[in-house]
């Protein structure tokens, strides 16, 4: 995806991000997505990711195991990093995807669309009624359920 080429300081930034995204999405508005990304990649919140870090995080997203992609994954959607996801973190994270896919991805989607996307997903992963869900619950859920694997496997694709 990114090589070095692009990264010629060793660093990777948020601005990095924006341009390959917005290179693979040309129709849609990669820019929300590439920071939420960013973010996780960016996890002593520096503001700038190193590129073997950039690398090591790659591989465990393509050859991780189930359990090592989901814990990953649960920190990109925790944006606040307060190990919790609430609503609002995912149906950022979800609307950012939509925005990034563009109207032409998806042209039947109604505008309640990710809002949908996100109460059936909470419903399936807040297991005790709290509104927020854990890692475990979201571990849990996620290997219980094919349906949110095979929307996560979604996600994946866009890595």
């Amino acid at each position: 995806m990114a090589h070095l080429e692009e990264c010629p300081s060793g660093i990777v930034n948020e601005d990095t991000f924006k341009q390959i995204y917005s290179q693979f999405f040309p129709h849609g508005d990669a820019s929300m997505y590439a920071h939420y990304l960013f973010n996780a990649f960016d996890t002593a919140q520096t503001g700038s990711v190193k590129f073997e870090n950039f690398v090591a995080a790659l591989s465990i997203l393509l050859r991780g195991t189930v359990n090592e992609k989901l814990r990953w994954t649960f920190n990109l959607y925790d944006i606040n990093k307060d190990g919790y996801i609430n609503k609002e973190e995912m149906m950022d994270i979800v609307k950012a995807i939509y925005d990034m896919m563009g109207k032409y991805t998806y042209p039947v989607l109604k505008e309640d669309a990710p809002k949908q996307h996100v109460d059936v997903f909470f419903q399936k992963m807040d297991k005790n009624k709290d509104g927020v869900v854990t890692i475990d619950e979201f571990i849990e859920s996620c290997q219980e359920d094919d349906n949110i694997m095979r929307s996560l496997q979604l996600f994946e694709n866009v890595m």
